[in-house]
C-alpha cells in the first residue's frame, strides 16, 4: 500500500504483482490540516491566525496520538472582537483535536482500501505495513499510526 499524502489531495494505492488493485483520491492533504488549526484557534480563542503561524503550530507540536508529554508553543493572533493583537498559548492536546477530521478522513481512506482488497492482500499489509510518501510525509509521518 502507499499512501501519498500532498499539500492538497492525499492518495491511496493497492500494488501487488498483477498491477494496481485499488486506488482512490480523497481531499485531504497538508492544506487541510493547517486550515484545522486555524478553525480550531477561531472558535476556542476568538482569534484570527495565518497560514504561516498555523504550519508553525502544526511542526512544532502536531501529532496524530497523544505523547507523553504535552508540549505547548506561544501564539500570537489578531483578537476578532476587538481587532487588536493577542497572545495565547496552545498546547499538543488541542491540536490533537483540530486535527482529529483531516486525520480522520486519510485514515478512513485507508480502511476503505484494506476494505477492497483481498484478503490476502490485506494480511500482507498488516503485517509489512505502508509507504508514505509526497511532500507532508515529513511532517505527517511522526503523527499517523495505524
Amino acid at each position: 500500500m502507499v499512501v501519498d499524502i500532498g499539500g492538497g489531495t492525499t492518495e491511496v494505492a493497492v500494488i501487488s504483482l498483477n498491477g494496481v488493485v485499488y486506488s482512490s483520491s480523497v481531499r485531504i492533504g497538508g492544506d487541510r490540516f493547517d486550515e484545522a488549526i486555524i478553525n480550531y484557534v477561531r472558535r476556542n480563542y476568538g482569534s484570527l491566525i495565518g497560514e504561516a503561524t498555523a504550519e508553525r503550530i502544526k511542526h512544532e507540536i502536531g501529532s496524530a496520538y497523544p505523547g507523553d508529554e504535552v508540549r505547548e508553543i506561544e501564539v500570537r493572533g489578531r483578537n476578532l472582537a476587538e481587532g487588536v493583537p493577542r497572545g495565547f498559548t496552545l498546547n499538543s492536546n488541542e491540536i490533537l483535536e483540530a486535527l482529529q477530521e483531516p486525520l480522520t478522513g486519510i485514515v478512513s481512506a485507508v480502511m476503505v482500501a484494506l476494505e477492497q482488497c483481498p484478503p490476502e492482500l490485506a494480511s500482507d499489509i498488516s503485517e509489512r505495513g505502508m509507504v508514505l510518501t509526497g511532500g507532508w510525509v515529513r511532517y505527517c509521518a511522526t503523527w499517523i499510526v495505524c
